[in-house]
């Protein structure tokens, strides 16, 4: 433990912008797992995303000086890794990398009891449900991940994609109905499952 766990985020920034580096390495120790499963849940690649994320903690100890500290600092962190992973992304090209993370959208996988015959069917679901979510575009794809995977409010996502939250919320709508689209069509092909409403 040590005495820079007990400081406000805010006060951290300070101490980073008079020049002590272990504030800094407090706040990449603070929010590095965070950060992680952002890069990670965006770019599909444990590499990328672990690249990814040490550019992220760069380019966030660059623009430090920008941070209002009358603010929120997550909401802000949040945003500048959130804009160094969307950079990232429109320069590589789109991979057809499965989310490896198990996704729960209630409206979109079926709902199964745990009958032992049931289960590889609803494990196949949820691995098309990760590709089709893999394979939007960024501006559904990015919100997604955020609301349901990395359980944003409405609000926060609007933060950190600088974006009104009528904006997000048109997006979150569009981005299921897109997702639940291609799943009944390769669900319908399979004839397995049907498609419950949302």
């Amino acid at each position: 433990m040590s005495w820079l766990d007990a400081l406000a985020d805010e006060v951290l920034v300070q101490l980073c912008l008079s020049g002590d580096r272990a504030a800094f390495a407090e706040i990449v120790r603070r929010y590095q797992k965070q950060i992680f499963s952002l890069t990670y849940r965006l770019t599909n690649h444990v590499e990328d995303a672990q690249d990814l994320a040490q550019e992220v903690f760069l380019k966030l100890y660059q623009v430090l000086d920008k941070y209002d500290g009358n603010r929120p600092f997550f909401p802000w962190m949040y945003k500048v890794a959130s804009n160094v992973c969307y950079t990232a992304l429109r320069k590589k090209p789109q991979q057809d990398v499965p989310l490896e993370k198990v996704i729960e959208f209630a409206p979109l996988v079926p709902k199964k009891e745990s009958q032992p015959e049931d289960y590889a069917e609803v494990k196949e679901t949820q691995r098309l449900v990760q590709q089709a979510i893999a394979e939007l575009p960024e501006n559904y794809r990015v919100p997604l991940v955020l609301r349901y995977l990395e359980d944003l409010s409405y609000q926060q996502i609007a933060e950190v994609m600088d974006l009104p939250v009528t904006t997000i919320e048109t997006r979150l709508f569009r981005g299921k109905s897109l997702l639940q689209k291609r799943l009944s069509l390769v669900l319908e092909r399979g004839g397995k499952h049907e498609m419950s409403g949302s």
